[in-house]
C-alpha cells in the first residue's frame, strides 16, 4: 500500500475575497467539528487593511510628472467655476485657432474682391447678385472658422483623427450656416442703410445703423459656427454653449469691422501711407475668428458643471469638461475624452455617468484598471477632489460647488 502523499502543486493557491461585501451577506461560520479538530475562522475585520490588486500596476516613470500649481488643484477640489489662469490657457488656444481660421478665410475670399476706385459711385447691381455674393463670402468665413474651431479639441488632445472629424463637421455646418447668415445679414444691412444711411455715393463714416446691421449679420454667421462645435460632440449643453459663444463672437467681430477699418486707415496716414480694403478685411475677419474662439471658450468655462483636469501624464494641465452621460474615456478618437498619447489606456477604458446629482465612475474591464485616490475600483461615486488614475494619466475630478459644500 502506497502511503506517500501526492506532490504539492507548483501553482500558487489564491483566495479571492470581496472586501466590499457586507458582513450580513457573508456565509455563516459552521460550528467546530469533533474534539481534536481545528477551524481557522477569518472575520471581515481581519481583511480590512488588505488591498487586492486586480489590475496590473503600470510602470512608475513612463511619463515624467509635471508640477501643477497648487492653486489650480485647490480650485478644482473646491469645484469653483470662476475662470482662472489655467482655464484661460484653453480660452487662448481657441482664440488662436479661431484667428487662424479667419486668416485662412481671408486668403480664400480676398482674390475675388475688387475695391472700387476712391470717390467712385457705388456700382448698381441686382439684389440677387448682392445677396448671393455676400452669402458666399459669409459661407467661406463660417466654414473656415468652423473648421478651425471644430478641430480644436482633437488638436489640443493630439488626437489627429478626432481633429479631422471635428474639422469636417465644423466646415459643413459653418459653410451652410454662414451662407444663410450672410444672406439675411446683407438683406438687413441693405434695408437699414437705405432707411438710415447716407445717400448712395456720399462719402463719410458708416452710420450707427450700418454698424449695427453688420454686427447682426456677422452674429448670425457666428451662431452657426458655434452650433457646429456642439454638433461635433453631439452634446446638447455644448451646442448651447457654442450657440451663445458664436453669437457673441460674431456680433463682436461685426461691430468692430468698421471701427477697425477706420483705425487701420488712420494708422496708415500717420506713417504717410495708405491702405486698401484688403487690410481692413484681414484685420476684421481675423478678429471675428478670434472673437468667436474667445466667446465660445469663456461661455464653456462659465457654464461648466463637471470637469476633469489632468495633473499627471502626457496631457498635464489640459481640462476636459463632462458634457454627456455617459462620457467615455479612452484612447480611441471616438471617445468623448481621448487620451491617445497614454499607451496604457485602453481604447474604451472608463465611463462617467450622471446619476441624479452625482457622477458615477465605472471601469470598462480595462487591462490596467482604474484607480481613485490610489485604490482600484470597478465603480465609484465621484466627489470634487477625487484623483482618478487611468494608465499613466491622473485627473482631478471637480463639479460645480454647491452652497455649503466644497469650500476651501
Amino acid at each position: 500500500m502506497n502511503n506517500q502523499q501526492p506532490p504539492e502543486s507548483d501553482e500558487e493557491h489564491i483566495l479571492e475575497v470581496d472586501l466590499e461585501q457586507d458582513e450580513e451577506a457573508l456565509p455563516p461560520v459552521t460550528s467546530a467539528p469533533e474534539a481534536g479538530g481545528e477551524v481557522l475562522v477569518i472575520e471581515p475585520e481581519h481583511l480590512r487593511d488588505l488591498s487586492p490588486a486586480r489590475a496590473k500596476t503600470p510602470p512608475a516613470d513612463l511619463y515624467p510628472r509635471v508640477a501643477v500649481p497648487p492653486a489650480m488643484e485647490k480650485a478644482d477640489k473646491a469645484g469653483k467655476t470662476a475662470v482662472g489662469p489655467a482655464d484661460l490657457v484653453g480660452v487662448l488656444n481657441t482664440m488662436l485657432i479661431g484667428a487662424i481660421g479667419g486668416f485662412i478665410a481671408w486668403l480664400l475670399v480676398e482674390p475675388f474682391i475688387t475695391d472700387p476706385p476712391a470717390g467712385a459711385p457705388p456700382e448698381q447691381r441686382l439684389l440677387v447678385y448682392v445677396l448671393g455674393a455676400m452669402g458666399l463670402f459669409a459661407a467661406c468665413l463660417g466654414g473656415m472658422i468652423g473648421m478651425a474651431l471644430g478641430s480644436a479639441e482633437g488638436l489640443t488632445s493630439r488626437a489627429w483623427e478626432k481633429a479631422a472629424r471635428g474639422a469636417l463637421l465644423g466646415l459643413g455646418i459653418g459653410t451652410a450656416g454662414g451662407f444663410v447668415g450672410g444672406v439675411i445679414g446683407q438683406a438687413v444691412y441693405g434695408g437699414l442703410t437705405q432707411a438710415f444711411g447716407p445717400a448712395p455715393g456720399t462719402p463719410g463714416p458708416p452710420t450707427v445703423a450700418q454698424i449695427a446691421a453688420r454686427g447682426l449679420g456677422w452674429a448670425l454667421v457666428g451662431l452657426f459656427v458655434g452650433i457646429g462645435q456642439g454638433a461635433v460632440t453631439r452634446a446638447q449643453r455644448k451646442m448651447v454653449n457654442g450657440l451663445i459663444g458664436g453669437l457673441l463672437g460674431g456680433l463682436a467681430g461685426g461691430l468692430l469691422f468698421d471701427p477697425l477699418a477706420a483705425v487701420v486707415a488712420f494708422a496708415a496716414r500717420l506713417t504717410g501711407g495708405t491702405v486698401g480694403g484688403e487690410v481692413s478685411r484681414l484685420v476684421a475677419i481675423v478678429v471675428m475668428g478670434a472673437a468667436c474662439g474667445v466667446a465660445i471658450g469663456l461661455v464653456e468655462q462659465v457654464r461648466k458643471e463637471a470637469w476633469l483636469r489632468i495633473v499627471e501624464g502626457p496631457l498635464t494641465g489640459k481640462q476636459f469638461i463632462v458634457y454627456r452621460s455617459p462620457t467615455i474615456i479612452g484612447a480611441s478618437p471616438k471617445c468623448d475624452i481621448t487620451l491617445a498619447l497614454d499607451k496604457l489606456v485602453a481604447p474604451q477604458h472608463a465611463t462617467i455617468t450622471h446619476q441624479g446629482a452625482r457622477y458615477l465612475l465605472g471601469d470598462l474591464g480595462s487591462p490596467t484598471g482604474t484607480r481613485v485616490n490610489g485604490r482600484p475600483v470597478r465603480t465609484h461615486l465621484l466627489r470634487s477632489g477625487d484623483r482618478i488614475s487611468i494608465g499613466q494619466t491622473t485627473m482631478i475630478f471637480a463639479e460645480r460647488a454647491i452652497r455649503g459644500e466644497g469650500q476651501a
